[in-house]
């Protein structure tokens, strides 16, 4: 983009429109105030029987009969040689539909969503990038079709029914992956990532123009080659994410993917003469948490190894003790639209995001994709060397990973049986002393709505753990990527704070290299992550380049979850009166867990799944749906 682009990359858009109304056109001033993050005028384009609008800093182009609606960032072009000066990214996105029709999106990289109405074609398409950063939902009765940035946009319009699908509840309380363009919201549909979803006379349909399962594997020189590429592909990333800001922030927790992001962003901000805050979160003052073994429950001190190896961050720790927990589930449904799945993750991510807004943080860099791009383990690939029947390979790997400490048990776990059926696969883990989770171990959902939701069986055989399904199987990085929508979660993190969060290690060209690269990279010589630790050499500290150990978000849970339980308890009570949360959600079962309150032993597993998963998760997800039912007392 050019240099007055470059100034705008953090702008806040959005966008909505209408199409092949008959009559009164719907209002889409009224959806576009109603998911306004800024006081920017809106402005819109008619046509006979449409409406499309944009307000923030989106973007319209206008050429003829075809008009191009754009939100987010564009990074690049490819093969598009036309003159950039001057020219908005909402322009390029006209251009590229009218040098390649429906396969342009694929020619574009950024994070962004954007519509193209064409007048002589009569045809509306939707796009979202590869991996969907920035969410788009519509909403269709016949031919009409309502789209905008959030689902408050297509709910403010009186012909669209506030109702919930249950079967995408059961689906987000069983954790399955959310593979189909269903929402929250019935008869509210959301663009996929790396889709396009066309509208004309053949009717409505979504035309999937990202496949990454088809990229073709490279082949480099030396071993050092794959982790100079990773090294310049995340530099590339961060560059884009951070181009005009001034202001920037970090994630910074003890792993290698906030590291690796946090470090080279302070290297890249130094040649500016710019600052990076880096934020970790810890816990309170005096928590003693050496009960939970080999893991790093205070991720503070080898965070500050990273800080100091850069004299240009500011480290700021931040405590794990700010709003009351269920103020900010509040604060965090109302502004993305649903419930939250990793709950007591959310006092800590709060505090951090009220510390950013009061510095002015316009900026926020994540490395949350990194375990499954940058820092991926590669024990995927083993499982397809199985699969495949290579078995002097997978030897002479599983040979190296023993070597390095990793037990039989564990690589046969890992390895092997994702490829047994379900019941030998849960017969094996149990002899083995590794039991898979059952549902109700880790998900309040009752088993009988599930059923007939039918979901039952289906997260059953997952049991928590995307490794175990077909997906999976084949490559358990995708299944993981695609998991969730966390486009609306995102934007959230915009409402709420003013800074766009942004995460370099899920950058589409990062990814692509990263699943193009010989999966041996990932683990060279049996030692876990292997490709990162070369890639990070002399730029993160040995102490954390070669930490071996897991780190440990709010290891301090239960002291929210103790502090809530008047409120817990309250809150049983009334999800007790909601119809729908009484429908879905096993309430005895919460209510027993409030009553028998745990004197200690907080990081028991058997703990943890009960009250940080099955029993925070279903208060989350029951309050989000008592509140859009108007049970707000």
């Amino acid at each position: 983009m050019d240099s007055k682009g470059r100034k705008q990359r953090h702008r806040i858009m959005t966008i909505a429109g209408a199409i092949n109304f008959v009559g009164n056109m719907p209002d889409i001033d009224r959806s576009l105030h109603a998911m306004a993050l800024g006081k920017g005028k809106s402005r819109l384009h008619r046509d006979a029987g449409q409406v499309l609008g944009i307000c923030d800093d989106a973007e319209m182009a206008v050429d003829g009969p075809v008009v191009a609606l754009f939100h987010g960032r564009l990074d690049h072009a490819a093969e598009l040689d036309l003159p950039r000066v001057g020219r908005s990214a909402a322009q390029v996105l006209l251009d590229a539909y009218r040098r390649w029709d429906l396969d342009f999106p694929l020619r574009l990289v950024g994070d962004f969503a954007g519509a193209i109405w064409d007048g002589r074609a009569r045809r509306l398409l939707l796009i979202r990038d590869a991996l969907g950063m920035i969410p788009l939902y519509f909403w269709r009765n016949g031919a009409e079709v309502l789209f905008a940035t959030e689902p408050q946009g297509l709910l403010a319009q009186p012909r669209v029914e506030r109702t919930i699908d249950e079967r995408w509840i059961a689906r987000w309380l069983a954790l399955l992956p959310h593979s189909d363009a269903g929402t929250l919201h019935r008869g509210m549909e959301r663009v996929l990532p790396g889709h396009l979803a066309l509208f004309d006379d053949e009717g409505p349909r979504q035309l999937r123009y990202w496949r990454p399962e088809e990229l073709s594997p490279i082949r480099l020189a030396r071993d050092e080659d794959y982790a100079e590429a990773i090294r310049m592909r995340l530099d590339e990333a961060i560059r884009c994410r951070i181009a005009g800001a001034e202001v920037v922030g970090s994630h910074l927790s003890a792993g290698l993917d906030s590291s690796s992001v946090t470090a080279c962003t302070a290297r890249q901000l130094n040649e500016r003469g710019l600052r990076l805050t880096a934020y970790t979160a810890v816990p309170v003052a005096g928590f003693d948490g050496s009960a939970y073994r080999d893991r790093i429950w205070d991720e503070g001190p080898l965070a500050a190894r990273v800080a100091e190896a850069y004299p240009n961050i500011d480290h700021v720790l931040v405590p794990n003790d700010g709003s009351a927990l269920f103020d900010v589930l509040d604060r965090v449904g109302e502004t993305s639209s649903m419930p939250v799945v990793n709950t007591t993750n959310q006092v800590w991510s709060d505090a951090i995001g009220q510390a950013a807004k009061r510095r002015g943080v316009t900026v926020m860099l994540s490395g949350g994709k990194g375990n499954m791009t940058i820092s991926y383990d590669g024990f995927g690939f083993l499982t397809r060397l199985a699969h495949d029947g290579r078995w002097v390979t997978l030897a002479r790997h599983l040979l190296a990973h023993h070597r390095t400490g990793t037990s039989w048990a564990s690589l046969g776990n890992r390895v092997i049986a994702p490829l047994l059926p379900a019941p030998l696969r849960r017969f094996l883990r149990r002899l083995f002393g590794r039991p898979e989770l059952e549902l109700h171990a880790y998900s309040a959902l009752r088993a009988d709505f599930a059923e007939r939701a039918g979901i039952l069986d289906e997260a059953k055989s997952m049991a928590g753990n995307v490794g175990n399904t077909a997906l999976g199987r084949r490559d358990v990085r995708l299944a993981v990527l695609g998991r969730a929508d966390s486009a609306m979660v995102w934007r959230s993190q915009k409402r709420r704070f003013g800074f766009t969060l942004c995460d370099p290690t899920f950058d589409r060209r990062l990814v692509e290299l990263c699943l193009a690269i010989p999966a041996e990279q990932f683990l060279l010589h049996g030692e876990s992550r292997s490709l990162v630790r070369r890639a990070m050499h002399g730029i993160l500290p040995d102490a954390v380049r070669l930490e071996r150990r897991k780190g440990l978000q709010a290891a301090d849970w239960s002291r929210q979850m103790t502090a809530a339980r008047s409120e817990i308890i309250a809150e049983v009570e009334r999800l007790e009166r909601s119809p729908l949360a009484s429908a879905c959600l096993d309430l005895p079962r919460l209510r027993h867990l409030v009553e028998n309150w745990p004197d200690g032993g907080w990081h028991s597993a058997k703990t943890m799944q009960s009250y940080q998963l099955a029993l925070a998760r279903g208060l989350a997800t029951g309050r989000f749906l008592r509140r859009f039912e108007g049970g707000n007392e």
